[in-house]
């Protein structure tokens, strides 16, 4: 799902501090297996009792307030308004934390991303707004659903910055999205857009329509894997063996968390139909 996105989304989640929350997208498969427990993430992706959410937030809402992961609203663009509230609420309790909501292309057109962006700016609320954008709303082209070809100037409507960066490069992500948090510490907060592309469908088992010529091959050339790789080589920092053990510990631990989800329980009937379950889950002091 988030194939041809992973420095835009790396670069995204390593600017964070440690005090700082991430609110994901349905996209966020990759980076959250990173940060979180990759057996707990694998177990709550397959609905069991052993994830996070004890099988309650499946594929699309994982979240651990434990480690600062906002749970992920059902509605596209809509969690845009629910964290600026989250940012809000950090402000008046005086805790020195931001939030960087994601969202794609497509979401930045929804009401709510406008309705969060207008209260963030009025609350002057620590807070980053972070569009990936892949050029595809599920089927549509970007082009054909806004004039702008910019998405990060959609902040000028309520008067705060923004800025658009090169989402194949996860050190220009990184550096764009940590002047974005630092801003936001201040109380200023601002739009950070990544450019990106998506090189499947919007979702499994999807028919990949809609792309406009050219935009595969596009993604294929700014493949960000082999861009950050070519970049640490040129640095002296990985060689091919080196890249070849990387490769091969990552694949190890995600089979072994796929083994470790696969011989998981379901959730019993009881802990299924106790719906405090999920808010004992969550936890947190913003809960």
């Amino acid at each position: 799902m988030a194939i041809g996105q992973e420095a835009t989304q790396i670069g995204c989640i390593s600017a964070l501090g440690p005090n700082d929350y991430f609110n994901p997208t349905h996209r966020s498969h990759g980076l959250l297996a990173n940060v979180m427990d990759i057996k707990r993430f694998t177990a709550e992706s397959m609905c069991k009792a052993t994830g996070y959410l004890r099988g309650k937030g499946a594929t699309s809402h994982i979240c651990s307030m434990e480690e600062r992961i906002l749970p992920v609203a059902g509605i596209l663009g809509s969690g845009t308004a629910i964290a600026a509230g989250f940012a809000w609420s950090l402000k008046r309790a005086k805790k020195d934390g931001v939030v960087v909501t994601v969202i794609g292309d497509g979401a930045s057109n929804e009401g709510a991303f406008y309705e969060g962006i207008n209260i963030a700016a009025n609350f002057e609320a620590p807070i980053v707004f972070f569009i990936e954008n892949n050029g595809m709303g599920v089927s549509v082209p970007i082009a054909d659903a806004t004039k702008l070809e910019n998405l990060s100037e959609k902040g000028a409507a309520v008067g705060i910055t923004g800025v658009t960066v090169d989402g194949s490069d996860a050190v220009a992500v990184r550096e764009a999205t940590e002047a974005a948090i630092n801003k936001a510490r201040a109380g200023q907060p601002s739009i950070v857009e990544a450019k990106t592309y998506r090189c499947q469908a919007h979702s499994e088992g999807m028919v990949d329509a809609g792309k406009p010529d050219g935009y595969m091959e596009a993604a294929k050339e700014n493949d960000p894997i082999k861009k950050y790789e070519k970049m640490l080589e040129e640095m002296g920092l990985v060689d091919t063996q080196r890249k070849a053990e990387i490769h091969k510990a990552k694949k190890e631990l995600s089979i072994e968390a796929f083994e470790w989800a696969l011989a998981s329980p379901y959730a019993t009937k009881e802990e299924s139909m106790d719906p405090s379950l999920v808010f004992k889950t969550l936890g947190g002091d913003l809960v």
